[in-house]
């Protein structure tokens, strides 16, 4: 019995001993690698081809064609806020270029969302006009297929002159059901505006309105607008260009404008 009982012992602490060593045959599953952090930091850029520089309903081209581009830095600071600043250029009738010098901040909640933030307007041999603007646009989505926006943009510097001119604006964009081929959307929008001037500018307030369809496959669109105003370069002085004798930069227009838009972000 003794014998027995010492064997049973032994076998026992063979087996207990032996088990570790199992256990460090066995293959040991790789840890999942954690989910790669996107980096708050992205840059978004694009350029435009338009038949026609158009500002709150007034021609910036004398109604020629314009070249436009742009680039802007973006960094996210909560799912609700995002930072940046921004230049975006283009060729004008009165000056060699315009630069706009933007910086401002992007809010969202929900359904809602507000930009706020300042645009510097500044023409490169012709700086004695170059002045800004301060801006916000609030927007709802209403429905997946309605969003409502507006803009307010002034200051009390208009054209570097010293004097207040304010800008309002409700806009509405719908986007289509899915009907084309080839995945390209499409949307309407449309919006009208109110531009005011202190009396010392000399300039007439006044009305305008937008209305057009988009379309758009990947980063290209496709733009496709009407612009008018209720004026003319017979009854307000901001109509007359200084560059093209008898052009009335205030008359209706038809404006086409192919852009790309894209952020490096989406090229990763």
């Amino acid at each position: 019995m003794k014998k027995k009982y010492v064997l049973s012992v032994i076998a026992a602490l063979a087996l207990f001993g032996a088990a570790p060593a199992f256990a460090a045959d066995m293959p040991v599953k790789a840890a999942p690698a954690p989910a790669a952090v996107p980096s708050p930091f992205d840059i978004a850029f694009g350029t435009a081809f338009t038949t026609d520089y158009e500002l709150r309903g007034i021609s910036q081209t004398d109604h020629r064609p314009a070249v436009q581009g742009y680039f802007e830095a973006d960094y996210t600071v909560t799912n609700w806020l995002t930072l940046y600043a921004g230049l975006w250029g283009s060729n004008v009738a009165f000056a060699d270029a315009e630069l706009d010098i933007t910086g401002g901040a992007r809010f969202s909640y929900g359904i809602f969302g507000l930009d706020v933030g300042y645009d510097h307007y500044a023409y490169p041999q012709g700086g004695s006009i170059s002045y800004g603007e301060f801006y916000v646009k609030p927007s709802v989505k209403v429905t997946d297929w309605l969003t409502l926006s507006g803009q307010i943009w002034g200051g009390d510097n208009f054209g570097n002159g010293g004097n207040s001119a304010w800008y309002y604006e409700g806009d509405a964009a719908i986007t289509l059901p899915q009907f084309l081929p080839w995945g390209i959307g499409a949307s309407l929008s449309g919006g009208v505006g109110y531009q005011t001037y202190a009396a010392a500018i000399g300039n007439t307030d006044y009305t305008t309105w937008n209305a057009g369809v988009a379309f758009n496959y990947k980063a290209i669109t496709l733009d496709l607008r009407y612009w008018d105003t209720d004026t003319d370069a017979t009854s307000a002085a901001q109509c007359a260009s200084a560059t093209a004798s008898g052009v009335d930069l205030c008359s209706a227009q038809f404006v086409a404008t192919l852009k790309f838009d894209t952020a490096l972000s989406a090229l990763k």
